[in-house]
């Protein structure tokens, strides 16, 4: 298998010049969902919700649009996806624990197909971010080495403090920090941490570095970029900056690894035209959260289901809907949280709505949190769950459209029935002739 590689839009100028060039191979327009209607969305980051509001794209953003006739630039290259099947559905998860994992939770995590190591993982532990999520992967490969560990990278936000302890922090010049050349203020996230600035050559490639730099562990399977619409946003004081941002993310991937994964948080209806659709030129899959809202729901199905049929991963993150949370808060032990969360009516939807578009390479997380202390009390092992954990079988068909809300699918041993305007979704077994239980 040959190394993936995309053109870079930029040529290596200083920053205050730039040499646009226009892509050597693209997508064919069909394959780009037109999301100009739908532009009045709220819509946050995970944990970094400042400024997203602000969802009108970046005018540089034209010069990356999918043209007619385009060639895939992944070539449409699986073989380091994780192993899938239809058995069951397969299921990822995102975590983080500033100490050391208990053993039950590195199987909890083993069972997963792939797990993302948040930010902060085993830093009070091990004394820097990387050697604890280092450590942290070693433990969960020892237990299953088909898991694929991916490590956290934000594309936007310095993150510091005494759980964001890098060891990268060292060659980061604060100069690089993004300024308004205007009133030569610093952009600030929530008001204290730093911003990137992508249009800076210097900080491009210690950004780079810094990835390649944990990748080169055999225990780290890829790398996952947050924060990838912060970097598309209009309200930015450097100008033409998503374009800048994608420049230094298709660096990333021409020089990442042979057989290395490159995942983003990137698709989000409401976000530009083509809801960062443009992004998947340069990652393997996308995450997808604060798909949760009424005006984004019908949209959101098309988008995800366009994404696999592209050949890209769709990592769903899932939470339960209709859930008392006072009741949740209240209740001390983890087994009956787990049992709580799993009930249908607070399982059923997140669930069933991504059943509905399920296909190879579709993967689900249903959960309450990411940290894993012990006094956090996060619910995120979805092998817990017999909705997740059930035989499923091979689909009968595409999701059908019923109208007024009401979607359907089947599978050889379960029936799928998604109301997205009252949030609701039933999920019925069959057995093994095809009888409803």
């Amino acid at each position: 298998m040959e190394a993936h590689s995309v053109p870079l839009l930029y040529q290596k100028i200083p920053p205050s010049r730039y040499l646009f060039s226009k892509p050597e191979t693209t997508w064919t327009e069909a394959n780009t969902p037109n999301c100009d209607d739908n532009r009045t969305m709220s819509s946050s980051e995970a944990e970094d919700d400042e400024d997203d509001h602000i969802i009108k794209e970046d005018p540089s953003s034209s010069d990356n649009d999918i043209d007619e006739e385009e060639i895939d630039p992944l070539s449409d290259d699986q073989s380091i996806f994780p192993e899938w099947s239809w058995d069951h559905v397969r299921t990822w998860v995102a975590i983080r624990r500033t100490d050391k994992y208990s053993d039950e939770q590195i199987r909890a995590l083993a069972a997963q197909d792939i797990v993302m190591l948040e930010k902060t993982n085993g830093v009070h532990a091990y004394g820097s971010v990387e050697e604890g999520t280092l450590h942290v992967a070693r433990r969960i490969k020892e237990v299953n080495p088909k898991v694929k560990i991916l490590f956290y990278h934000n594309s936007m936000v310095h993150y510091t403090g005494n759980n964001f302890k890098y060891l990268a922090y060292e060659n980061f010049d604060k100069d690089w920090a993004m300024v308004d050349p205007k009133t030569r203020k610093t952009k600030k996230w929530m008001g204290k941490y730093l911003s990137y600035d992508h249009t800076n050559l210097e900080f491009r490639e210690w950004w780079i570095q810094r990835a390649l730099d944990m990748v080169a562990h055999d225990e780290i399977d890829g790398i996952f970029i947050d924060a990838i619409v912060k970097a598309e946003l209009t309200n930015l004081p450097v100008k033409n900056h998503g374009r800048a941002y994608r420049a230094t993310a298709n660096e990333l991937r021409e020089r990442l690894p042979e057989g290395k994964l490159l995942i983003g948080n990137a698709l989000r209806v409401g976000h530009a035209k083509d809801c960062n659709f443009k992004h998947l030129k340069y990652l393997d899959g996308s995450y997808l959260e604060n798909w949760c809202k009424p005006e984004s729901l019908r949209k959101t199905l098309s988008l995800m289901s366009r994404a696999l049929k592209q050949g890209r991963m769709v990592m769903l993150k899932g939470e339960p809907t209709h859930l008392d949370e006072e009741k949740l808060k209240s209740m001390n032990s983890l087994d009956d949280r787990y049992k709580y969360v799993g009930k249908p009516q607070f399982i059923g939807f997140a669930l069933g709505y991504f059943l509905l578009i399920i296909e190879k390479n579709a993967y689900f997380s249903y959960r309450t949190g990411v940290d894993a202390k012990p006094r956090a009390k996060s619910v995120f092992d979805n092998t817990r769950f017999d909705a997740i954990t059930r035989k499923l079988g091979e689909p009968l068909g595409d999701y059908v459209d019923e109208g007024k809300g009401i979607f359907s699918r089947e599978f050889e041993y379960l029936k799928v029935k998604v109301d997205i305007r009252a949030m609701e979704g039933v999920l019925t077994v069959k057995d093994d002739s095809g009888e409803e239980l």
